[in-house]
């Protein structure tokens, strides 16, 4: 009887176990899973250059990928296809990384010239050399040159599509950097169904909300005046000349003085007929590049509003402790300022 006792129950553990053994296979979060060799557990594996995240990605219609700016004669990609000024804005789809070859062959640019290395280190060369077929697969490119060169800081505003028409709006933002002259590259991403429905693509520029009320110049570099010799609101030749005077300022060379002064010539006596000039210096923060805000006049005061980012992952630090900012503006829009606020903040 004993013997029997212990027959049953050594049978019964033994069924236990292999009933619990199989519910343990069975069950996906029993275990942690097998990461693929050389990957940690608990890591992502990392997607190709340029490729989807997945086939559950999101996929938004268009989205601008990046913009790029380049001073007067430093754009390294006005090749000699350019000559032609007729050719020095486009904007073109693009569908494979075959046609991107064959944009950038028919246009001359080396971006996929294993021996040239003058564009390696560019941002806009970097970002093309991404594109896989992985990418375009499920995305298409549009490219966006625009080398014909401007004094106005355009920036993206917004995309349109309509019959068949993507247009990218541009306006004018002047008070949002320094003003020389000026080409950009534009990136847009598109999906493959955003992509079938286009068949041309405009780009329409316009002034900026901020640029209608007044016209703004900024002045990147250290000029700074000993004392408030005159009223900023400037209303003749003659209130301007002071500030032609070399004496008034310090700390900066003369050559410095000499590129300032050089920008005030065209302030001349046609100019004061209507207009009048606001002339600002604004010591910097952190040597930080501050954007005009806004630019606004209540009864005598005038408000005017300088911003920068708050994140130093947002801005890049300039060496400049001064700015001087000029403002064109008509002379009845200031006939009753008496008080000028400046302010600046971080957002």
């Amino acid at each position: 009887m004993k013997s029997f006792k212990r027959f049953f129950m050594a049978m019964l553990l033994i069924g236990v176990l292999s009933t619990s053994a199989i519910l343990c296979a069975c069950d996906p979060n029993s275990r942690p899973r097998e990461q693929p060799s050389g990957i940690p557990s608990g890591s992502e594996t990392e997607q190709p250059s340029g490729a989807p995240s997945g086939d559950d990605e999101i996929i938004e219609p268009y989205t601008l990928s990046l913009t790029r700016f380049y001073l007067k004669d430093q754009n390294p990609y006005i090749s000699d296809y350019f000559d032609d000024e007729s050719k020095l804005n486009i904007a073109e789809k693009i569908n494979s990384v075959e046609e991107l070859k064959s944009f950038c062959e028919e246009k001359h640019l080396k971006i996929f010239d294993e021996t040239d290395t003058t564009l390696k280190s560019d941002n806009v060369s970097k970002k093309l050399n991404e594109y896989d077929e992985e990418f375009f697969s499920k995305r298409s490119i549009v490219l966006i040159f625009r080398f014909n060169e401007t004094a106005d800081y355009y920036t993206y505003d917004s995309v349109d599509i309509k019959d068949g028409v993507m247009t990218v709006n541009l306006v004018t933002a002047n008070g949002n950097a320094t003003t020389e002259v000026r080409t950009h590259v534009r990136i847009f991403e598109i999906s493959k169904q955003v992509a079938k429905e286009i068949n041309q693509i405009k780009v329409e520029e316009s002034i900026g909300e901020l640029d209608q009320k007044v016209g703004i110049q900024i002045f990147n570099d250290l000029v700074t005046i000993k004392s408030a010799t005159s009223s900023p609101i400037i209303n003749s030749s003659e209130e301007l000349s002071i500030f032609k005077d070399f004496s008034i300022y310090e700390y900066a060379s003369i050559e410095t003085i000499e590129r300032f002064i050089a920008l005030l010539e065209k302030y001349d006596d046609a100019y004061f007929q209507n207009k009048s000039l606001i002339l600002i210096f604004v010591g910097r923060v952190q040597s930080r590049f501050y954007k005009v805000k806004s630019f606004d006049i209540k009864d005598d005061l005038l408000n005017i509003t300088l911003s920068t980012p708050k994140s130093d992952d947002y801005y890049i630090p300039w060496p400049i402790t001064t700015c001087a900012y000029m403002f064109e503006v008509d002379r009845d829009q200031v006939a009753t300022v008496t008080k000028i606020n400046v302010t600046q903040i971080e957002e």
